[in-house]
Formats: structure tokens, C-alpha cells, sequence
């Protein structure tokens, strides 16, 4: 297959699909080579390579991408030579990189900072991680853990009837769903996610789903519970 791409293109598509930017992750396309998406999982933007082109100028790449500015949130087609579609690239990161940075006014501030913190803490700064999943046993690992975690939820709930943990638990159902398919760095946004909406709930629940239940999966990451 990689024969039928001039030799030229087949470095700068290799190159592309290797250099994803921190705040995307790399998707297959429908119509195209590969797109980035946006790590938000409630976003749609999205930056597509479509095709290739030659003319007397050399190689073109056929992209697509949403949004076109960060006032102008529709989707845009242009063609660009290879270093005008890296710059591109840069400039559309760096417009998801200002969407994040700015606070959303119906979100929970709390929530969105302990997120942040426990994401900063825990997050692979190793090369793939921002494409590659976990392997076979932490993907397991984490299964085991949720589930764990899960069945601490819902034992809380029952022995504290004024206490509502369905957040909580909904958010760990998610990670689930997503574990076999998302990078290491996705998985990890979602965990962080997880842990910030326990720790909302209270220190006690928090002791229990990340200081007891979460020591493994810290270990394995190579890193360290936090505070101790």
C-alpha cells in the first residue's frame, strides 16, 4: 500500500501522523487519510487530511478542518503545501489551546480545576502517548479499578441515602466505554475527570476511590499519589 504514495508524501503523511498536537488525538477518516480531534469529547472540531495534489510548485494537501478561526466556528477546505499545512495545524492548536484555556461561564470552576490539577499530575509526557492506548494489562488494571470503584459508589449511596454519587459513577462507566479505544493521555484526561468529581463529593470518598483504590494504577504510571 505505502507504494502507492510518492515517496515524498508518504514522509510528510508519516510525519503528520506521528507529530499530533498535545491537546488532539488522531482518528481514522471516512473520506481521507486521518484527522486530529479535539481531546474534549463534547467537542466537534477536528483538522482532516483529505488528499495530495502536484503542481509545478510541488505537492499540495487537500485539508479540512473546524473550526476556521476562533470567532468563525464553521468548517473550512483549503489546499496547502506541506510547510503552509504545518503552520496550519499549529494555528488550529493553538485556537483549541485558547477554547481551553478560557472558562466556560455554565461550568462547574470547582470541578474544571480539580480535573486540571490531577491531570497535570498525571498526565505521560512520553512520545505516543498522546496516540497510543495502554497496553492489554493496564487496560484491564483500570477496568478492575472502576469497577471497584463503582461498587464502593454505590455501597456509600446505599449506607447514606442523602448522599446522590450517580456523577460519579456515570463518569467511570465512561472511562470504561472508552478504554480500549482512546490514547493513554485521553484515558488518563477521563480518569482525572473521575477523581475530581469524587473529591467534590467529599474527602471520604475521595480516600477511598483514589488514595486506597487507585495505588496500583499511580504505581503503574510511574508516578506518585498526590500529597504523599
Amino acid at each position: 500500500m505505502k507504494k502507492r504514495f510518492p515517496l515524498t508524501v508518504l514522509r510528510n503523511l508519516n510525519d503528520l501522523k506521528s507529530n499530533v498536537p498535545e491537546i488532539a488525538k488522531l482518528s481514522k477518516s471516512d473520506s481521507g487519510y486521518f484527522r486530529y480531534e479535539d481531546i474534549d469529547s463534547n467537542s466537534d472540531f477536528f483538522f482532516e487530511i483529505m488528499s495530495y495534489g502536484k503542481n509545478n510548485n510541488g505537492f499540495y494537501y487537500a485539508a479540512s478542518y473546524k473550526p476556521n478561526s476562533a470567532n468563525d466556528l464553521g468548517t473550512a477546505k483549503e489546499n496547502f503545501f506541506y510547510s503552509d499545512l504545518v503552520k496550519k495545524i499549529a494555528e488550529w492548536s493553538r485556537t483549541l489551546q485558547l477554547f481551553n484555556e478560557t472558562p466556560y461561564f455554565d461550568e462547574d470552576p470547582i470541578t474544571t480545576s480539580y480535573t486540571n490539577e490531577f491531570f497535570e499530575e498525571y498526565k505521560l509526557l512520553e512520545d505516543g502517548a498522546n496516540i497510543e492506548p495502554f497496553d492489554l494489562e493496564r487496560q484491564i488494571l483500570i477496568d478492575r479499578y472502576l469497577d471497584a470503584s463503582i461498587k464502593f459508589l454505590e455501597k456509600y449511596e446505599a449506607e447514606n441515602p442523602d448522599i446522590d454519587l450517580s456523577e460519579p459513577k456515570e463518569q467511570a462507566k465512561k472511562v470504561k466505554q472508552i478504554l480500549t479505544e482512546s490514547s493513554k493521555n485521553e484515558v488518563i484526561k477521563a480518569l482525572s475527570k473521575f477523581w475530581a468529581i469524587s473529591r467534590k463529593r467529599g474527602l471520604p470518598i475521595l480516600r477511598n476511590v483514589f488514595f486506597e483504590l487507585a495505588k496500583e494504577i499511580v504505581k503503574e504510571l510511574g508516578k506518585k499519589m498526590i500529597g504523599l
